[in-house]
């Protein structure tokens, strides 16, 4: 998971010696518990901090994803961790938007961080602290009022509205169980990907129009021309093979698009 991973990158630069954990626990949509050298240690959001009837841990911070931390029961922290945009975010979810597409944001993330990123990213609408089946049930009501859905996301939590959605995109850096679900898989972990692919599907579809056009149109022009008859067997061959392969080497041009 990235905010894990993010944390023990943080923690080996500080020399801290990262300790086994027994009696783990990973809950869904909430955090981890284990014991940590005889301490039982619970590391997760403020729903977990809640089942748990731990208090102590204040307001929840205006900007960024917390991970709070409790010993034996007792509020002990908070882990503070900020997202950072990719410089060709803007640009790409500009690209969507120009194109006629909806961009929402479904995360779960508090709703103060997620705002912040939709905002600083240009996202038309963003839904937030939401559970794995959450993001599901949100994806289906989406579907209904937009019609068909795409959802691109790279964590364990993703997997099932990357199987749910009508065409579901995971980054290539992303967890295996994403990956798996995903029908696209994004080797580089970019939102532009995203806007390529796109247009890599829509001139896909326009030259898939432009052969039926071309070979029902050139069938049609013949048969008609064979009733008058001005088609002999040459004519016919070209209707049925020739035809197939100009559509051929039409289509072969999707594979120079830049």
């Amino acid at each position: 998971h990235p905010v894990a991973v993010s944390i023990a990158n943080e923690a080996k630069k500080c020399n801290v010696t990262l300790a086994e954990v027994a009696e783990l626990e990973e809950l869904s949509g909430r955090g981890m518990t284990g014991i940590v050298n005889g301490v039982k240690v619970a590391v997760g959001n403020r729903r977990l901090f809640n089942e748990l009837q731990i208090a102590g841990y204040g307001e929840p911070a205006s900007y960024g994803s917390e991970v709070l931390v409790a010993l034996d029961g007792q509020y002990a922290g908070t882990i503070l961790i900020a997202d950072a945009l990719k410089k060709d975010t803007k640009s790409a979810v500009a690209e969507l938007a120009k194109r006629g597409l909806h961009t929402i944001m479904l995360t779960g993330d508090t709703k103060a961080g997620a705002e912040y990123m939709a905002k600083e990213a240009g996202v038309e609408a963003v839904r937030a602290e939401l559970l794995p089946v959450d993001k599901l049930s949100v994806m289906k009501e989406l579907r209904e009022q937009y019609g068909s859905t795409m959802f691109v996301g790279d964590g364990i939590n993703d997997a099932p509205v990357l199987a749910g959605a009508d065409v579901g995109g995971a980054m290539g850096s992303g967890a295996d169980a994403a990956i798996e679900a995903a029908d696209v898989v994004y080797m580089r972990p970019s939102i532009s990907s995203v806007v390529e692919s796109i247009g890599i599907a829509n001139s896909t579809i326009a030259i898939a129009w432009q052969n039926v056009v071309v070979a029902l149109g050139v069938k049609i022009l013949v048969m008609i021309m064979g009733l008058f008859g001005y088609a002999n067997m040459w004519v016919a061959v070209f209707a049925d093979t020739g035809v197939s392969i100009l559509c051929i080497l039409n289509s072969i041009r999707i594979l120079y698009k830049k």
